[in-house]
């Protein structure tokens, strides 16, 4: 048998959602689609693939501009890229159930495992070798927002849309795109639509797990972090527990990093 046809025992969790994205039908029969409608009917992946990439693409114009501005750059790209994950929510994919006393747990274990297990990779003399698409910023680069700020409004304001952003509109725009569409993808390039939410094969568990090194300098956690969030959607069957335990991860983690002020993993 080819082992990407083999499946994983029934999950427990949400019976299989049907990946198409719900247009609301129109009671006009003289409607005709609109622009956005013909969009996505011609590129499907818009929907789970744009808001990630304008994150991306406002992130690198963050390097025309020095760390004076960081802040509302910060700003800029975290709600750019929630608008045009707006844009298109008449068509995301079913989200499914919350599960979430499941997500608190898997999301705090996963924060706790992040920090424990980069720190024991970082202390190898090795591992800066290895670190081929992005490094860890050294401590002179740190942007330390008490240093830089000051503790008056511009810090807690800061400090709300970084860790919020964090917490709310980055697991959105990354489960859309990872669990939405790239472990699909893997599965079937031409048809990724076609494809239930939560279709087990080897080829896309391993692959997504690998290709999150591209986007996480901390590659072993980036990879190890996959691993949990791709088993627990294999699990659950739903993007919004995946989104919720993604958003915990977050959350526990730059708590940590303020309390701690441990600004490596900032």
């Amino acid at each position: 048998m080819d082992p990407t046809d083999q499946q994983p025992p029934k999950p427990t969790g949400d019976p299989t959602p049907s990946s198409r994205p719900p247009v609301p039908p129109s009671n006009d029969p003289t409607d005709t689609p609109g622009r956005l409608d013909r969009f996505v009917a011609a590129y499907p992946h818009a929907p789970l693939t744009a808001p990630f990439v304008a994150f991306l693409a406002l992130m690198a114009l963050e390097s025309l501009f020095g760390p004076a501005h960081k802040p509302w750059l910060y700003a800029v790209r975290t709600f750019g890229a929630l608008g045009v994950a707006l844009l298109f929510r008449r068509y995301w994919p079913p989200l499914g159930k919350i599960h979430l006393p499941i997500a608190v747990v898997v999301g705090l274990v996963v924060a706790l495992g992040w920090v424990v297990v980069h720190k024991w990779f970082a202390a190898a003399d090795w591992y800066p070798y290895t670190q081929v698409l992005g490094r860890d910023a050294t401590p002179d680069e740190f942007y330390i927002p008490h240093e830089r700020l000051g503790i008056g409004l511009a810090y807690w304001l800061f400090l709300l849309v970084r860790i919020g952003g964090a917490a709310t509109v980055v697991p959105l725009i990354e489960e859309f795109f990872w669990r939405g569409f790239v472990l699909r993808f893997l599965i079937n390039p031409s048809r990724f639509e076609d494809v239930p939410l939560g279709t087990f094969t080897w080829i896309s568990f391993i692959g997504c797990s690998l290709l999150s090194a591209a986007e996480h300098p901390m590659w072993e956690v980036g990879i190890l972090c996959w691993v949990v969030y791709n088993l627990l959607f294999y699990w659950k069957r739903s993007l919004l527990c995946l989104m919720v335990t993604h958003g915990i991860t977050n959350l526990a983690l730059y708590i940590y990093v303020v309390i701690y002020q441990d600004w490596v993993f900032w």
